[in-house]
């Protein structure tokens, strides 16, 4: 009959839930690459605007809640703030006390928000396709403290019921449709005076974006005026330093399912497909960027393996199995 396939995502203990049969998810399953796609902060937040005291004190109404931080040296000020990285919400409360803060607090609240957006996303994060079948697990995959919260047996190399306890135990990831807005969060739906303070720096510039968050934090191919696309899209094992690039966008989920799949029975795969229950990707630190953004990080990247060829090969030899005409990778 076939196995029954799930995405889980180790580090955050989450999973997509139930994907159906492989032959079914593989071509028509796509939520796991917006979940895997590298936030990016848009360049409006980065640190360089500044807001003056008597245009802060205007949102305030006059009242200077912030006499006793004024008189902290900037040094001081920026060691509070830093407190606060893992706590978006707080510093952004904290950095609207007065304009000194504000203006401090600049780098911090970008790092925050890259944090913020990092701790939502899969990017990075171990992740593994695997089938209610699977019961072989690559080595050194799971850490004593995986083993432990999924209860799985303590046994080196097998698994028991390991899909069944990834359903139970892990939770659906947080998804795009679910609201950033600070206006949003609990502590402010709960609280009337603090919701009423917010509001007053929700929709004023250059506050509000920090508050609202709307804007769309991950990447985008622009076109050139050509039509053509100005950059591509890579898949990255961070891990094994290896990389997928220079493929149709409609391909991603294809592309990972490729490398991440992982289990001891080859039944109910797609035609041709057997290799995907030995993915070289399984339980690796993986994620979706821009080619652009990897070269800002690693520049020509001398030491990372280019396998697209290989992995163009099998989905090529996938689609003729399963006679998709249509297809280009």
């Amino acid at each position: 009959m076939g196995q029954y396939w799930i995405i889980i995502n180790i580090d955050k203990r989450e999973t997509t839930g139930h994907l159906g049969k492989l032959a079914e998810c593989f071509w028509y399953s796509t939520s796991v690459v917006k979940y895997l796609k590298t936030p990016i902060v848009p360049s409006c937040y980065q640190p360089n605007a500044s807001i003056s005291e008597e245009k802060l004190m205007k949102f305030k109404g006059g009242h200077n809640l912030a006499a006793v931080l004024l008189t902290l040296p900037t040094e001081l000020l920026a060691a509070i703030a830093e407190e606060l990285l893992e706590e978006y919400f707080d510093l952004i409360c904290l950095s609207l006390t007065c304009s000194t803060m504000w203006e401090v607090t600049g780098r911090t609240r970008y790092r925050s928000l890259c944090s913020l957006l990092k701790r939502r996303s899969w990017a990075g994060d171990r992740v593994m396709l695997i089938g209610d079948y699977t019961n072989t697990l690559p080595k050194g995959v799971f850490t004593a403290q995986d083993r432990k919260y999924l209860a799985l047996s303590t046994r080196s190399r097998y698994e028991q019921d390991l899909y069944e306890h990834a359903c139970a135990k892990y939770q659906n990831p947080k998804t795009k449709s679910q609201c950033l807005s600070l206006l949003k969060d609990e502590r402010v739906q709960n609280n009337s005076a603090l919701r009423r303070d917010l509001m007053q720096f929700a929709y004023k510039k250059p506050f509000s974006r920090w508050i609202l968050l709307e804007e769309e934090f991950t990447p985008v191919i622009q076109n050139s005026k050509t039509g053509s696309p100005e950059d591509h899209w890579m898949v990255r094992s961070l891990d094994r330093q290896e990389y997928v690039t220079n493929f149709s966008a409609r391909n991603l989920a294809q592309v990972l399912y490729c490398l991440i799949g992982c289990s001891d029975d080859p039944s109910g795969c797609v035609a041709g497909g057997d290799a995907l229950i030995e993915g070289a990707w399984a339980g690796d630190r993986i994620d979706i960027t821009l080619a652009s953004t990897h070269k800002q990080e690693y520049g020509e990247a001398l030491d990372w393996k280019d396998i697209t060829v290989n992995i163009k090969t099998l989905l090529e030899e996938i689609a003729t199995e399963e006679e998709r005409e249509d297809f280009e990778f």
